[in-house]
């Protein structure tokens, strides 16, 4: 594990939803769980000590991340693979971002690459295969704002080979969801 990773919700978070914080969470897994796989971890969460499916989740990879048995961003699948994400809250109609993720709009804003729509659900996501490896989710959640409209994109980038992938392309991705931001808004 990274030792400036910390887990992404607070102990007093996970304490008021499951009755434990993290090092509490730690020293019971720590106990059983050593030699399980990811699957079988979560499913003892939640049949033996009664956590719903999303907690039962939370809780396993959080401690395969505190163990260094996963690092951050990689899938709990046995592949190994990682998967880097961004988000953002642009103040456009969904229709506006899907039609963004559509050449010549995605040549735009899009970091250098091409992006091949196989799939989706008109206003709510958008899916494809990327050309420098991997493959995109978009979700798209409407936000009533003060201002009007406003949609939280929601984007992960999956099936990337190495951490080094992954880090950079959180970092492209979150900038190019910034350059949206600003060409829709604009």
């Amino acid at each position: 594990m990274a030792t400036d990773w910390t887990p992404p919700i607070s102990d007093a978070a996970v304490e008021k939803a499951t009755g434990k914080t993290w090092p509490q969470w730690r020293t019971d897994l720590d106990s059983w769980a050593d030699g399980l796989d990811h699957p079988s971890i979560a499913r003892t969460l939640r049949e033996e000590r009664g956590l719903s499916g999303w907690w039962s989740q939370m809780v396993s990879g959080t401690w395969e991340m505190m163990t260094g048995r996963r690092d951050p961003h990689q899938r709990a699948s046995a592949d190994g693979k990682y998967q880097a994400s961004g988000s953002k809250t642009i103040t456009a109609p969904p229709a506006a971002i899907e039609a963004a993720f559509e050449l010549p709009d995605f040549a735009e804003w899009g970091p250098g690459g091409v992006f091949t729509r196989t799939s989706g659900t008109p206003g709510k996501s958008v899916n494809g295969h990327w050309s420098q490896g991997g493959r995109l989710s978009v979700w798209l959640t409407v936000r009533d704002g003060d201002t009007g409209n406003k949609t939280q994109i929601s984007l992960s980038h999956e099936n990337l080979e190495t951490a080094e992938d992954c880090e950079h392309w959180k970092s492209e991705w979150r900038a190019a969801l910034a350059r949206l931001k600003e060409r829709l808004e604009g």
